[in-house]
């Protein structure tokens, strides 16, 4: 009998100290979502849906980061799902996810014209709230509120996706005179029947005025990393010169090939 006080008081002095732990931990994320709200002029980058989406939203979508001191602090995402506006925010610190607030807020409806019941797209409350928080990549805390929307599955894993989305923007952002300097309409000075335009930091092909194909666009070390989700295969270029008119590259693909050139147009 002794020994099972001692096993019952060594589990509750264990717990006690964990749940000690754990609340001088939140009290601190806390008090860091405070400061990153407080952030006034943050640099702003976003992710056009195709970035991340695997298809596209009923009423629209957009993902925005948010920089400060170079880093990126907030990411908020919006989804528009058939029947509510889905919210997600997701803090960091120190390029770690610390907390996530997700919600799901149903569209109200109103009367049409014609004395049917619509969506009022313009108009919705939150029905569904969550609130995760996050210490070295586990959560520790979760907090609900409310029912969720029919047909929409509150989520429930946010780490991979917030840096997988994270390493998106922080591309983004430490390219942006690259991904700036490459927007508008390019013609091939070699074969000036073949010409693209880059849009954010997607690439459409064109040859005889005639779409080719669509890539996504990512800029490493200089090199433009071009892919597309029908086939797997990377384009992978090397940028030897971009100005405001020119941009010359090389073709990794054909290590004989010359230097493919453009020039802006638009």
């Amino acid at each position: 009998m002794k020994w099972r006080l001692i096993v019952f008081l060594t589990f509750s002095c264990v717990n006690f100290s964990f749940s000690q732990e754990n609340e001088v931990i939140l009290a601190a994320i806390r008090d860091q979502i405070e400061i990153i709200d407080s952030y006034m002029e943050s640099d702003v980058f976003s992710l056009d849906p195709e970035e991340f989406l695997d298809q596209i939203a009923d009423h629209g979508a957009e993902l925005n980061g948010y920089y400060e001191h170079e880093r990126l602090k907030k990411i908020v995402r919006n989804i528009g799902m058939p029947n509510a506006m889905v919210i997600t925010v997701f803090y960091f610190w120190n390029d770690q996810l610390i907390h996530v607030d997700y919600k799901q807020r149903q569209y109200m409806e109103r009367k049409s014209e014609e004395g049917k019941v619509v969506m009022d797209y313009s108009n919705a409350f939150t029905k569904f709230e969550s609130k995760h928080f996050f210490d070295k990549g586990k959560e520790i805390e979760k907090m609900t509120t409310g029912i969720p929307v029919n047909n929409i599955e509150p989520e429930q894993v946010f780490v991979d996706y917030s840096l997988r989305m994270k390493s998106l923007l922080d591309n983004k952002f430490k390219n942006r005179n690259v991904y700036e300097a490459l927007q508008g309409k390019w013609i091939n000075v070699q074969f000036p029947d073949e010409h693209m335009i880059f849009e954010e930091t997607i690439r459409f092909n064109f040859r005889d005025g005639k779409f080719l194909k669509r890539l996504k666009v990512k800029i490493k070390n200089d090199v433009m990393y071009c892919s597309s989700p029908k086939d797997e295969y990377v384009y992978r270029y090397k940028i030897e010169s971009l100005t405001p008119d020119d941009l010359v590259v090389v073709d990794l693909q054909n290590a004989s090939s010359n230097l493919i050139m453009y020039k802006k147009v638009e």
